[in-house]
């Protein structure tokens, strides 16, 4: 938790003192992981003996095995495989489709938006929603929070697709049911039912626990193990190919994972952030939400990735021009003043000319 001065840091600086402690906390994980690994079992709450099928599969599909019916993507995408042998088409698609363009904007010829304009954007922006990202996200981004790596990417598939609200209220009521929201063993045995019951009051409870149980049964099934952890060693191309072979995981997930837990520089680009770059004309309108954070993560400059990625999602939620749904959406004074900031050093590069 951050305490005195820190409290009254911008987001930039909270961004250095997260980084700092995630490099010292992703340090030590990697060494208590070396130093444990051989030496006994994990903890009880990251123990996973046993995988049963029962609560892997839905009461239709467990009925016959050998069923055939066809499902839609969505359904293969959310449901737990309880086949022994790994899709390995399934999960190299995901990382082709990101690795053709990882490490670049996959339009070129598209210069915005521009180093400037992002260091006056995250200025205006820290202004206006600074105090707020730090009364709702200051608490969350603590590294000390997420010292496993499978525990990030467990949070990170919860709150997918739903407010980081939703997202708490469900994992405070697993917190209620199983004791932790980390307790595996004890999710996995009581099953698909009581998980969905468990994380009702976010929302969603259904995908979601389809999403949680089959991962934990990948993990298991490709490590032995729950744990991640060997991935603080990782490049970032090999934390990206790892975390893209779990169906439910997707190139955002993936990107807040590295940068919370594994103190990578790396943008991630959710619904507000897509929304907002599209109007305020920071990647092409044809962008599909992974291209536009391939685009968003080659052109924002590294040192200010973290803290705008939460400055743009407040000002997503509050702007009534920029909000999902907004009938007028050209009245964004935050856009005009970021313009204005341009066009000011536009004029100062002639006068000094």
């Amino acid at each position: 938790m951050l305490r005195g001065p820190q409290l009254r840091q911008s987001p930039l600086h909270l961004a250095h003192h997260y980084r700092t402690m995630q490099t010292r906390q992703a340090t030590g994980a990697v060494r208590r992981h070396a130093e444990t690994s051989k030496a006994s079992p994990s903890p009880k709450k990251r123990k996973l003996s046993t995988i049963k099928t029962e609560v892997t599969t839905s009461p239709s599909s467990s009925s016959s095995s050998s069923s055939s019916s066809p499902q839609s993507p969505e359904t293969k995408a959310a449901s737990p495989s309880t086949d022994k042998q790994p899709d390995n088409q399934s999960d190299d698609k995901k990382w082709r489709d990101w690795s053709r363009h990882g490490h670049q904007s996959p339009f070129q010829d598209f210069a915005r938006p521009t180093e400037a304009e992002c260091r006056h954007a995250h200025r205006i922006l820290d202004g206006m929603h600074g105090e707020t990202v730090k009364e709702n996200f200051a608490s969350d981004v603590d590294a000390s929070l997420y010292p496993h790596v499978m525990d990030a990417v467990v949070v990170a598939a919860l709150s997918q697709a739903t407010s980081w609200n939703n997202a708490k209220r469900a994992m405070a009521n697993m917190d209620l049911v199983y004791g932790s929201r980390f307790a595996y063993d004890e999710i996995v045995e009581g099953g698909m039912e009581k998980l969905q019951q468990a994380l009702r009051p976010g929302g969603m409870q259904n995908r979601k626990a389809a999403i949680l149980l089959g991962l934990l049964e990948q993990v298991k099934h490709r490590h032995g193990r729950l744990d991640l952890n060997f991935l603080f060693d990782a490049d970032d191309d090999e934390v990206m190919k790892e975390l893209l072979r779990y169906k439910g995981i997707g190139p955002k997930c993936a990107h807040c994972v590295m940068s919370i837990c594994l103190s990578r520089t790396t943008f991630a680009v959710d619904t507000h952030i897509y929304r907002i770059s599209g109007l305020w004309g920071w990647r092409p309108e044809s962008a599909t939400p992974q291209q536009a954070q391939l685009h968003l993560d080659a052109r924002i400059p590294n040192a200010l990735k973290f803290s705008i990625h939460y400055l743009l999602i407040v000002h997503g939620r509050e702007c009534t021009h920029c909000r999902g749904g907004a009938k007028r959406t050209s009245g964004c004074e935050t856009l005009k003043n970021i313009r204005n900031a341009m066009k000011e050093d536009q004029i100062d590069s002639v006068m000094l000319a």
